[in-house]
């Protein structure tokens, strides 16, 4: 039997709970697959991370998930970030700052010591882009975030040139 100090006692299947336990405790992905975590203001960032997604299923990623971090439970982001290896987040410039609510979710995965994970970056802002240098100094007080290059920078909505530095980004995701 395991008897947690909290939660229910298990009798059975405890093969899966102590596999389960192993993996959350030394911070291991689950699954291989890319989660994309966006948050947008005018929804052109939300099309940049649909963009990609699909990019990233084109190359042959079987788990891809893409979460709208402003109209979802923040609870369950949070659990995907753990689950998969990869994690784009993807935020829009608001007031010289990340957008609210991708803030609010880098303080949570602080605050639950993410850790060991690939992460890509884009970041929009039609003036004064600076979503992807507040996001790197986030996640560089994290452990072992492998940030991967390049950081893509969009000007309000995609053009041809931050369409090619996403699909650069989807081929280093995918290497």
């Amino acid at each position: 039997m395991l008897l947690p100090l909290h939660g229910f006692v298990w009798r059975r299947d405890l093969g899966y709970i102590l596999e389960k336990y192993n993996l959350w405790s030394t911070y291991t992905p689950e699954d291989k697959g890319v989660m994309i975590a966006y948050a947008s203001i005018y929804g052109n960032t939300a099309a940049a991370a649909q963009q990609l997604a699909e990019m990233l299923r084109e190359r042959g990623e079987q788990q891809v998930r893409v979460m709208d971090l402003a109209r979802c439970d923040i609870a369950e982001a949070v659990a995907e970030a753990f689950r998969y290896d990869t994690t784009v987040l993807a935020s829009s410039t608001y007031d010289a700052g990340i957008l609210p609510a991708m803030e609010i979710f880098l303080c949570r995965l602080k605050s639950k010591n993410w850790q060991r994970r690939t992460v890509g970056i884009i970041e929009n802002g039609s003036w004064a882009p600076a979503a992807a240098r507040l996001i790197c100094e986030r996640v560089g007080q994290m452990k072992c975030i492998n940030v991967v290059e390049p950081i893509v920078t969009i000007r309000s909505t995609l053009n041809a040139e931050s369409r090619a530095s996403l699909e650069r980004l989807a081929d280093a995701l995918k290497a």
